[in-house]
């Protein structure tokens, strides 16, 4: 049987991420989903071996491992870094092969992240590393300074009298425009790095703020235990990963959320990162999540994995709030039945 470039591309995709996983049951499942025999998908893999893609290792479930080129470098930060610099003197040589719209996003994605670290993080110590496979490249960015969601809660604390927990000071990040430093920055940066990736993830304080990760506590532990012996201590960690051969564009996100000629006027909440602990139920949970929101023109609130919404929630945001902000746009995206029946019947009242 003969197939296009394009089945063959996506036949080794699939079979080497679930290798990459260590799925013991990956040639059943290649063949199955792209129903052809486990033969054809042995001869995948022997390409891929021969080709240097993936070595054998006995200890894996799968008996392979894919080929990984890693580095990590230590910067002392005492005012003379720059982000642009470390990006293409360190960064750069590594990606030379990916497309350009890939190379925008690192360049983009690394140098915000960087820049929070050398100009916030009050941290005299900044280490950073890359992992890069056949399917995607994973840079993390560490420091030894106080602590991003400290920075916030103290933020808040001075300037509003408002005390935060770890937690809720994470939940400002997924709102967009959160920065301690107003003078100097615009608080866009982790909000459109988080868009523009497959996954990103920042751990402080044993607390995590994370975007479309779906095992974030695996994917930030595998960066976390190689800084443990190589730092004195770990204030900020930022893991951020990307597909090789992504299609997403740094413009796109932008036009998204971002178009040139109205500024940073739409937000997306993603609901179950916002309420960790359980469904959306308690009017303190909205009025949490609504902090801010009002400089907003737009605001998507994201169901997905939400299964229920309870009517104090649901009335604190698409009654009150609406009613008290008619000019602002609030869409629903992902949700169920039961979500979007609370929705209406809040409304009605």
């Amino acid at each position: 049987m003969s197939f296009t470039e394009a089945k063959r591309r996506a036949i080794r995709k699939y079979m080497l991420n679930k290798v990459r996983c260590d799925d013991a049951d990956f040639i059943k499942k290649t063949a199955e989903n792209f129903e052809i025999s486990e033969t054809s998908v042995r001869r995948y893999i022997k390409d891929c071996l021969d080709k240097g893609i993936m070595t054998e290792d006995a200890e894996r479930k799968t008996g392979l491992l894919l080929a990984t080129v890693s580095e990590q470098w230590n910067m002392v930060n005492a005012g003379m870094l720059e982000e642009d610099e470390l990006y293409w003197t360190h960064i750069s040589p590594f990606l030379g092969e990916l497309s350009g719209n890939v190379q925008d996003i690192w360049y983009y994605a690394f140098t915000e992240i960087m820049n929070n670290a050398i100009d916030h993080s009050g941290g005299d110590q900044i280490r950073f590393g890359i992992q890069k496979d056949a399917l995607y490249t994973e840079i993390s960015i560490t420091d030894n300074g106080v602590g991003i969601f400290r920075n916030i809660q103290d933020y808040f604390r001075k300037k509003s009298g408002i005390s935060l927990n770890s937690e809720q000071a994470a939940m400002e990040l997924y709102k967009g425009r959160m920065t301690t430093d107003p003078a100097r920055h615009s608080g866009e940066g982790i909000f459109f790095v988080s868009k523009m990736l497959s996954e990103f993830a920042v751990w402080s304080d044993n607390t995590v703020y994370s975007y479309r990760c779906d095992d974030r506590d695996r994917f930030v532990q595998s960066h976390l235990i190689s800084y443990y012996t190589k730092m004195e201590g770990i204030g900020t960690m930022a893991v951020m990963k990307l597909e090789n051969d992504s299609k997403r564009t740094s413009r796109e996100v932008f036009d998204a959320f971002a178009p040139l000629e109205e500024g940073f006027v739409k937000t997306l909440i993603p609901m179950k990162e916002m309420c960790p602990l359980g469904d959306p139920v308690a009017r303190s949970q909205a009025r949490r999540i609504l902090r801010r929101l009002d400089e907003f023109r737009e605001i998507i609130f994201d169901f997905r994995d939400i299964d229920f919404m309870g009517q104090g929630f649901a009335d604190e945001v698409f009654r009150v709030f609406q009613n008290q902000h008619p000019d602002i746009m609030l869409n629903v995206i992902n949700a169920n039945e039961t979500v979007l029946g609370m929705i209406r019947h809040v409304k009605r009242g």
